[in-house]
């Protein structure tokens, strides 16, 4: 995964700006954690250049750290907070390996446990998160849409198009161009559902929910509902959240 986005670099920020971040990820990231983040401390992973370190900080977190396997990501990061300081720190570290880095409120994976390329190691990671979670703690976790049907509907509309690379019981490994200015392309996976479930169940979470992207006033009034017919009916990507299970099991 490092080396996908070292090289993908800074070009990832022009995915920010197209319509389903814009429209659809952010303001429902944002909803769900409203009145949860504020004074709070957030664990950010897979942070890339810092978006959602940002933006958690101007929602109200008290703390943010983010942290990426990408020394090239991270950089860029710290590049943008010596420009405007938040208050934000960022490292380098692999999740499958994170080490216990404070006990945070909340942890966050932006596009991050779908890279495991085994479910043991998806594992590992939800693991590693809760060491870093506070009894009670959240993860949310952004992640491919487990029954997201390849082929169906149009895509190259939302900013990307994508093929099968290949596929097994479990997962179907999915090559995305990915249309910006510049464009850059990347390969993950599409896990099971049930191997998410299982994953962070086994590391200690509970009360697991499913979360779909829904569409903004904005965006519906920007570009009216028939553009959003497609991600609606057949949505790419979705929100898991759970919480870490306290001593006393709750």
């Amino acid at each position: 995964m490092s080396a996908q986005y070292d090289a993908i670099g800074e070009k990832y920020v022009g995915w920010k700006d197209t319509p389903i971040p814009t429209y659809t990820e952010v303001p429902t990231v944002k909803r769900l954690l409203s009145g949860q983040i504020e004074g709070r401390n957030v664990l950010d992973l897979a942070s890339g250049t810092g978006y959602y370190s940002r933006l958690f900080k101007r929602w109200g977190a008290a703390g943010v750290v983010g942290v990426d396997v990408s020394e090239t990501m991270v950089a860029a990061a710290r590049e943008a907070e010596a420009r405007d300081r938040l208050g934000i720190e960022y490292r380098v570290a692999d999740a499958a390996e994170l080490p216990r880095l404070g006990s945070f409120d909340f942890a966050t994976a932006t596009y991050l446990l779908h890279y495991a390329e085994t479910a043991e190691a998806m594992g590992r990671m939800c693991r590693n998160i809760a060491a870093n979670l506070k009894p009670g703690g959240l993860l949310m976790a952004l992640l491919p849409e487990p029954d997201y049907v390849m082929g169906r509907g149009d895509t190259e509309r939302y900013g990307f198009t994508y093929r099968l690379v290949a596929s097994d019981k479990d997962w179907r490994l999915v090559h995305a161009d990915v249309h910006t200015n510049p464009p850059f392309s990347i390969e993950y996976r599409h896990w099971a559902r049930a191997v998410f479930d299982e994953a962070v169940r086994s590391a200690g979470f509970a009360d697991l929910r499913w979360h779909p992207f829904e569409v903004s006033p904005e965006g519906l009034a920007k570009f009216g509902p028939g553009y959003w017919r497609d991600l609606i009916e057949n949505p790419m990507s979705t929100i898991l959240t759970a919480r870490l299970v306290g001593p006393t099991g709750r």
